[in-house]
């Protein structure tokens, strides 16, 4: 989707120059939420300016769906990136639909198709078109002329957003709530991300990969599991933090201790068929979905089933209902947290809250101890 080739910035010139960022190659999938950090000084804004032509490349070439950006038009090009920044820089005197609607309106987008777009996008982040639509900036908090710079990036649907450091002045729990929000936007609707923060456990929260810069070079980059877990050297430990780098219950994710793939029925489907899966799949245990999202409603288990045989005509009529969720990235502490007294399984779930794991309570302790233990040795 993006490919930086051999990229250099090289500012001033002779005797008093200062290379930036020096012949650095970076992959993006298409798709992936990629975060550029490092210290201040590292390169890493200047990388992400170079890919929209803010900042001008010395020598290198930056191709976006194989096509290199060196010969397109910069006006264009900007257009078709989505680029959100710190302060944000709505207009003050255009309403919230107005401001979103900026980039499709230059591209000539019909007024009723681009209405229709920023309505969906409003909608997606939980303000109201009816209540926000005609609002004015300084009407908006924080938050939410965030989200609204974020729409904005969004609206003529590109491929790509690059984003540079969106929520440093927000306070912490405005935030971390914008993290999570962004990451499931992006998810949602597939977008490539590049992300510029100062914040490891921004980065550690968002990325799918990280790229950790220092002096305008990549020093390392990796998933946040491989990066916390295999350092390159020891600047990177450093920057990480020791704290952050042993197994500890903190940072482990459930998605590393569940059972993947579990067997998953729906809520009418027959007790009787569910009991023939359970025994050619040598499981006991069945997560039920209900409804056209297949959203978790519940889990079965053979013993219950069996018990009540010829007493339900669907597994709706069995179905264990206190049933904890929780998603893959949440740690292993967290999740044991959350656990009832009667709660016997968690089952993990995607955004869309379909099941895509399982873990059992007595796996989910026992896994707590096995990983304070390993920590407290280290």
């Amino acid at each position: 989707m993006l490919e930086l080739k051999e990229l250099t910035k090289v500012f001033g010139s002779g005797d008093d120059t200062f290379v930036a960022v020096d012949n650095i190659n970076l992959t993006v999938e298409k798709g992936q939420f990629v975060v550029l950090i490092g210290p201040s000084g590292c390169g890493k804004t200047t990388t992400l300016k170079m890919i929209n032509h803010l900042v001008k490349k010395t020598s290198g070439d930056i191709i976006i769906n194989g096509k290199s950006t060196s010969n397109l038009d910069v006006v264009e090009l900007r257009r078709d990136i989505g680029y959100v920044i710190q302060s944000i820089g709505l207009f003050p005197h255009l309403n919230i639909a107005n401001n979103v609607e900026i980039v499709p309106k230059l591209k000539k987008v019909p007024k009723e198709d681009r209405r229709k777009r920023t309505y969906e996008l409003m909608d997606l982040v939980g303000l109201d078109p009816d209540i926000y639509a005609e609002r004015y900036p300084a009407e908006l908090s924080g938050g939410q002329q965030q989200r609204v710079g974020v729409l904005r990036a969004l609206a003529a649907e590109p491929d790509l957003i690059l984003m540079d450091e969106p929520f440093g002045a927000l306070d912490p729990i405005t935030r971390d709530q914008l993290q999570e929000e962004m990451k499931d936007l992006q998810q949602r609707l597939n977008k490539t991300i590049v992300f510029v923060t100062h914040d490891m456990d921004e980065a550690l929260a968002m990325a799918d990969v990280i790229v950790l810069m220092k002096d305008g070079h990549i020093v390392q980059a990796a998933s946040p599991e491989e990066m916390l877990r295999n350092p390159a050297n020891e600047f990177v430990r450093e920057f990480i933090g020791e704290d952050r780098l042993a197994p500890q219950p903190d940072i482990t994710p459930v998605s590393d201790i569940m059972v993947t793939n579990p067997m998953v029925v729906e809520a009418k489907d027959k007790p009787r068929d569910v009991l023939g899966r359970m025994k050619k799949s040598s499981t006991d245990i069945a997560v039920v979905t209900k409804g056209s999202g297949r959203r978790v409603y519940g889990y079965v288990t053979a013993n219950r089933i069996q018990s009540q045989q010829g007493k339900a005509s669907s597994v709706e009529e069995l179905v264990t209902e206190t049933v904890v969720t929780v998603r893959g990235n949440t740690t292993v502490r967290d999740a044991a947290a959350s656990l009832a007294s009667d709660t016997r399984i968690l089952v993990v779930v995607d955004r869309q809250n379909r099941p895509v794991g399982l873990v059992t309570r007595a796996w989910l302790l026992q896994s707590l101890v096995e990983l304070w233990d390993e920590s407290s040795s280290d």
